[in-house]
């Protein structure tokens, strides 16, 4: 009998007890539990990074398109201003020089082009086009009254008189009226960049 209540007592010790079975179970959920929490908490994690990693992206690619605008508005008012002054150098070395000085305006029609050109990215067609205009009338202008002059000198007298003026007053006063209209469009355009009004 010794050796049944032996084997009873081993068996008895091999079959699960139901007490055990539901620590068991107790422990696997709460080790599914921690896990879960883990996997969560690691989950949230990644998710908060990959959020404020994007954030930061997205903040810094606004900060450097920012930049690059700053950057190009600039160089855009510094071409405006460029080309303002070399078109008003370009009237007033015309102007001057029907005084009494030699041509000035195809050496200096020249260099605005030039211009025109090395600063192009910077400006619109449409400012391109006006003074590239601007400087064809200043010399279509000088080359008129140059047409027109005696002795390598400009006719003073023929305003004075009542005599009508020269055959080419009609496309010079044309000429003349384009130019203001583009100097005013030019002129406009440079200050309204300059504020800020236009791009």
């Amino acid at each position: 009998m010794g050796s049944k209540r032996r084997a009873a007592a081993v068996a008895a010790d091999s079959i699960p007890q139901r007490g055990s079975l539901c620590a068991d179970f107790a422990h696997l959920s709460s080790l599914t539990a921690m896990i879960s929490d883990t996997v969560a908490v690691g989950v949230l994690t990644f998710l908060g990074t990959g959020t404020a990693t994007a954030a930061g992206l997205w903040q810094w690619q606004r900060a450097q398109a920012r930049e690059a605008r700053a950057q190009f508005r600039t160089q855009r008012v510094e071409a405006l201003r460029e080309v303002w002054e070399a078109l008003s150098d370009l009237e007033e070395a015309q102007r001057t020089s029907l005084t009494g000085g030699p041509a000035v305006a195809d050496p200096r029609l020249t260099q605005v082009n030039l211009l025109l050109l090395r600063r192009s990215p910077f400006l619109r067609p449409d400012e391109q086009e006006w003074a590239q205009a601007f400087a064809q009338h200043v010399t279509e202008i000088d080359t008129l009254i140059r047409a027109q002059a005696l002795d390598g000198q400009p006719d003073p007298e023929w305003w004075h008189t009542t005599a009508q003026g020269p055959r080419s007053m009609g496309v010079l006063a044309t000429a003349a009226g384009e130019l203001q209209l583009l100097r005013r469009k030019l002129g406009k355009r440079y200050a309204a960049v300059v504020r800020g009004d236009s791009d």
